[in-house]
């Protein structure tokens, strides 16, 4: 039986750092609500901190240990369903809460006891390197904090998100996205299967860290390429792709492809100037993105939003041609879910610039090379 006034809290944990932990389990308890903390260990091998079994015995914390590595995925689902309250919060481990955060949705659920949900804000810190600045400039960490900027939002990822349990859909997160994904397809299906956003809470606030210490996220940005390339194909989030230009990793397999063909005749130069003229006019693009955006003309700036992006379009490519999915070349999805079937081949300023460029760069080295032979 559903608990009305009750928050249950879930926390999927391989690492289980106590003193992280400890924030989340000492969260100040709004008046009139029953508040479950739900761990979730999904490390079978893991050593419990001895105070987490203490919490534990004494019934003030939840702790559920997997016989066998769930994942993301089927963690929060385990911990979902261990629970009773109609309102769930799902909170990352490595994230330090606000005090009140449990007060501000509170609060929220005052207002609009009936809402399918809440959006609370994540921060990062300030950028510590060129890595971390990259990821600031291009918007991996926007989504973290769109209630700051919109009432309602369609989907948010699962660091800091409140979930009506009385409109759950009973499939829950799919355990079938290994690489990522199922925070955005959870909460996007569930948006449109209730016709209803979520609600923003924008004091409902906690700060996560950068990920490795503010490492170059290559493997996390391959990862989520591969997870968008599985929700370009799965239903509901299909119906918001759309056919493009190709990106700089597909140009350059393209271009690889047409070897051979460059070889037999005679235009071994032009492909040459192509294949360094590409990833060139994208490091110049993203040059002066990092001006523009940034205001940083750092060259170690913009190699790092270079990487990235290019990171997660190989691993889009990747889970196209290795996923057995050839549909997903040159088709992209929209993570913004603005409206089902948006146009295709759109364009935008930094698509402009890059193919102005890539067209100088090219006539400049055709030109000098046809120059040389004479």
């Amino acid at each position: 039986m559903i608990k009305p006034d009750a928050i249950d809290i879930v926390v999927p944990s391989f690492r289980l750092t106590e003193a992280l932990l400890l924030n989340i389990i000492r969260l100040e308890k709004p008046a009139g609500f029953e508040v479950n903390t739900y761990i979730v260990a999904d490390n079978p091998a893991a050593v419990i901190p001895e105070k987490l079994k203490e919490l534990h015995q004494a019934g003030e914390i939840h702790l559920l240990v997997n016989e066998v590595n769930l994942g993301f995925s089927g963690t929060r689902n385990k911990g979902i369903r261990a629970g009773h309250a109609k309102w769930v919060l799902l909170l990352d481990d490595d994230i330090v809460p606000q005090p009140d955060l449990l007060k501000a949705y509170a609060a929220a659920i005052a207002r609009n006891n009936n809402a399918l949900g809440f959006a609370g804000v994540t921060y990062f810190p300030e950028a510590i390197n060129a890595a971390t600045r990259a990821l600031q400039i291009n918007g991996s960490v926007h989504h973290f904090k769109l209630a700051l900027y919109y009432p309602e939002i369609t989907w948010a990822p699962t660091t800091n998100m409140m979930i009506n349990r009385e409109k759950l859909d009973p499939a829950l997160f799919d355990i079938n996205l290994k690489a990522g994904g199922e925070d955005v397809d959870f909460f996007v299906r569930h948006w449109l299967q209730f016709n209803e956003k979520y609600q923003s809470v924008p004091n409902a606030v906690v700060t996560h860290p950068w990920h490795d210490n503010g490492a170059v996220q290559t493997r996390r940005m391959f990862r989520y390429g591969i997870a968008a390339n599985q929700l370009a194909h799965k239903e509901p989030e299909k119906r918001y792709t759309y056919r493009d230009f190709t990106n700089t990793p597909e140009t350059l397999l393209l271009l690889l492809v047409l070897f051979p063909a460059a070889l037999f005749t005679g235009t071994l130069k032009i492909w040459l100037c192509l294949i360094v003229a590409v990833p060139l006019a994208e490091y110049l693009t993203n040059w002066l993105k990092a001006i523009s955006v940034g205001k940083t003309g750092s060259p170690a700036v913009a190699f790092q939003l270079m990487w990235v992006k290019n990171c997660w379009e190989a691993g889009y490519l990747y889970d196209a041609i290795m996923g057995g999915r050839p549909g997903g070349f040159a088709k992209r999805i929209d993570m913004g879910f603005a409206k089902e079937n948006p146009s295709s081949f759109r364009t935008n300023r930094w698509k402009i610039v890059k193919t102005l460029l890539l067209v100088i760069l090219v006539v400049v080295a055709v030109c000098t090379v046809s120059n040389a032979s004479f």
